[in-house]
């Protein structure tokens, strides 16, 4: 559709106008340890290769981590959890799912951003979400992450033995 292109450029103004809120807001992270996380994906199949590297690399438990997977077509018979469309969102920056202004209201200690392509829609959340420490890819926006981890986009093992001991360095695990 031809608003389809009309809807990611507002949403993409948007962004630009709140990111340059977001530095002039920001706060110092508190030392805390990391008790939860919220990562994003891009790909629903590597859900389960990442959730056992960040389990085992992160101390984490399941119950801790909360995943968002943006898909940009999504069967509609085939309910998965966790998935999100570009029908979530609005105009501006609005969002109409109320599953994710739910997950918008809770605060992580963790994200981190396992997308493999720069995403508008993903930005709009990682930028709204309550989070302490972020954690991207060298190709995202450098903008919105603490940590910027620089290894290839698809080897997530050298992404997250990196991201844990940056994490550790920086007295965030232990």
């Amino acid at each position: 559709m031809i608003f389809t292109g009309f809807k990611r450029k507002s949403n993409q103004n948007f962004f630009n106008k709140r990111i340059e809120e977001l530095h002039n807001d920001l706060q110092v992270t508190n030392a805390s340890l990391v008790r939860n996380a919220l990562i994003f994906l891009d790909d629903f199949s590597e859900k389960g290769l990442i959730l056992s590297e960040i389990r085992e690399k992160l101390g984490l438990s399941e119950n801790q981590i909360q995943f968002v997977i943006f898909q940009k077509k999504i069967d509609k018979k085939k309910l998965i959890p966790d998935v999100i469309t570009v029908k979530d969102f609005g105009w501006y920056g609005n969002i109409l799912s109320s599953e994710i202004k739910n997950l918008l209201t809770k605060e992580y200690d963790l994200l981190i951003n396992y997308s493999k392509v720069e995403n508008v829609f993903i930005n709009l959340l990682i930028l709204q979400c309550k989070t302490t420490f972020r954690v991207g890819l060298s190709h995202l926006d450098k903008r919105l992450y603490n940590l910027i981890v620089n290894c290839e986009i698809d080897d997530y093992k050298v992404f997250t033995s990196e991201t844990q001991k940056y994490l550790r360095i920086l007295n965030k695990i232990e």
